[in-house]
């Protein structure tokens, strides 16, 4: 089979990926992204894509081909190891470095990341059939109470008023390692919008009725969505590379992103140990410091050790409502909340990636 050779691969197009690989093409290095899909995506955006899809239609999505400076491969990666990756289809790509940013999937909801939709076209029409799907119930269970389920039971409260919306989460407050504040506040928000928010549940299905395995209190819904188990994508790993992953699946890093015990392999977004807040914007400036690095070791200067920056976090609660937890407060005012509602953050994320979406 086909043997390639690159000096730099990056497997995963997510935010974090695609930061590094427009970053060091940019500056001559010889770059080869491996993706399963064919198109880089917004996911913030996605949530809303799927409650009001007339919103922002399909320009959450844009080829690789399209934007992407290095070369692309669509391609799954079966195996790797410090020298070479394996792809589906029998070739190996040798490489002098390699970047794991293969990111994260909720196997319960591919609204939010498609775990089998991996070309355009199709992608778009798993978000048309979600919509369809929702639009026609009346009832909706949400499970989760994490920044997820909480945007999209802000989201489908937004674009649906009518509908009967219960949000059930394990914990006593909804947003777990956010501020009493927020937490408070994001709660607050949706119980206006007519969001019956359960706390302190555990529902699991029952044939066609989901039962709280506390309370034995039962919900039925004419839809269900399972916001929970985020789970990092690092199985490909398990067959060569099992020892650089943690209980959990997550790959481990050191402060300036290798892989612990390679020189040459790096990791970070989702996927990795690196920050215990995972989030897109976070894995883009992850992306953006890691290329610094490399180019900066690639001409025999110094490195200084990633720390992570301060972030402002929004967390929407619809079209019209959300909290921003910035560094030093938490604030409810539009100005803020904004810098993500407006589009998803669609526009920004394009513009870190050297680009613009699609119109």
């Amino acid at each position: 089979m086909m043997n390639k050779h690159t000096d730099v691969l990056i497997i995963g197009g997510g935010f974090a990926g695609v930061g590094v690989a427009q970053k060091l093409s940019k500056e001559g290095v010889d770059v080869t992204l491996v993706d399963r899909k064919n198109y880089f995506e917004v996911t913030f955006a996605t949530l809303r894509n799927v409650t009001a899809p007339q919103k922002h239609g399909n320009t959450p999505r844009k080829l690789y081909d399209d934007f992407i400076n290095g070369t692309f491969i669509q391609a799954g990666v079966t195996a790797m190891n410090g020298r070479r990756a394996m792809l589906e289809s029998g070739e190996t790509i040798h490489f002098k470095q390699a970047i794991i940013a293969t990111g994260s999937r909720y196997p319960t909801l591919p609204e939010a990341k498609s775990n089998s939709k991996f070309d355009y076209a199709e992608r778009n029409q798993e978000m048309l059939d979600a919509h369809a799907s929702l639009s026609s119930a009346e009832s909706v269970l949400v499970i989760g109470g994490g920044v997820v389920g909480v945007e999209f039971a802000g989201e489908i409260a937004s674009a649906f008023p009518g509908k009967d919306i219960t949000l059930v989460h394990s914990k006593n407050s909804l947003l777990d390692n956010a501020e009493p504040k927020a937490q408070r506040k994001v709660l607050e928000q949706l119980t206006a919008k007519g969001v019956k928010v359960k706390l302190n549940r555990r529902f699991s299905k029952h044939e066609d009725i989901y039962r709280c395995a506390n309370t034995g209190e039962t919900i039925k819904a004419d839809i269900a969505y399972e916001c929970v188990g985020m789970v990092p994508n690092t199985d490909f790993l398990r067959a060569e590379l099992s020892k650089v992953l943690d209980s959990r699946g997550f790959i481990t890093v050191d402060e300036y992103m290798r892989v612990k015990g390679y020189e040459n392999l790096y990791s970070l977004g989702d996927c990795a140990t690196l920050d215990s807040h995972k989030h897109g914007y976070l894995a883009s400036v992850q992306g953006a410091r890691l290329a610094d690095m490399l180019l900066k070791a690639m001409k025999g200067k110094k490195v200084k050790p990633y720390k992570t920056p301060p972030v402002v976090v929004v967390t929407p609660t619809g079209t019209d409502s959300g909290v921003a937890q910035l560094p030093f407060a938490v604030t409810t005012m539009n100005f803020f909340v904004n810098l993500k509602q407006k589009d998803m953050g669609i526009s920004n994320m394009y513009k870190m990636c050297g680009t613009i979406p699609d119109s």
